[in-house]
């Protein structure tokens, strides 16, 4: 291996290990009741965290999320992402944090997450399948952002129905 590829790959290992690292100081942070702040800086293709909104799961690491609950494992990515994602990215990036997700199929563990996050006052719904936090600037109230369980049984049935 040359010296440049290698230099590269030296960067590359280091720039995720500060991600690893910021993102363990975070969750201590958020343990004492600190401030948390988001890991910012370059990632390993240089562009920086909070503008990778095109690929928010390809920020986490496999182990991320480890031994964490479903809902805490999405709260813990809302938090590092810093933006509303859909209820598929989330149980995207819980997984690859490495939280089993509940569900057979992609569409189970859609709905199954969907339900956690639709029951929980930690999450509230920014628009149509797509979650965020409460405490963000610009959040819907929790009244606004609810679906009624009527409109929940409808599209979980015309999901189930698309099979």
């Amino acid at each position: 291996m040359d010296r440049p590829t290698f230099l590269k790959e030296m960067i590359q290992s280091y720039r995720e290990k500060i991600r690893l690292y910021e993102s363990i100081i975070s969750e201590f942070e958020r343990e004492l009741g600190g401030p948390a702040p988001v890991a910012s800086g370059p990632t390993s293709n240089g562009s920086d965290n909070k503008n990778s909104s095109t690929d928010p799961v390809s920020t986490v690491r496999s182990f991320q999320f480890f031994n964490k609950s479903q809902p805490e494992a999405a709260k813990l990515l809302l938090e590092f992402v810093g933006h509303p994602l859909l209820t598929q990215q989330i149980v995207e990036g819980i997984e690859k944090g490495g939280v089993t997700v509940g569900g057979k199929t992609a569409k189970d563990k859609k709905l199954n997450i969907y339900s956690i996050l639709r029951r929980s006052a930690d999450f509230v719904r920014w628009k149509k399948d797509t979650w965020g936090l409460p405490a963000w600037p610009g959040a819907p109230k929790q009244s606004e952002s609810s679906d009624t369980d009527d409109e929940i049984e409808k599209s979980e049935k015309v999901e189930k129905g698309a099979d």
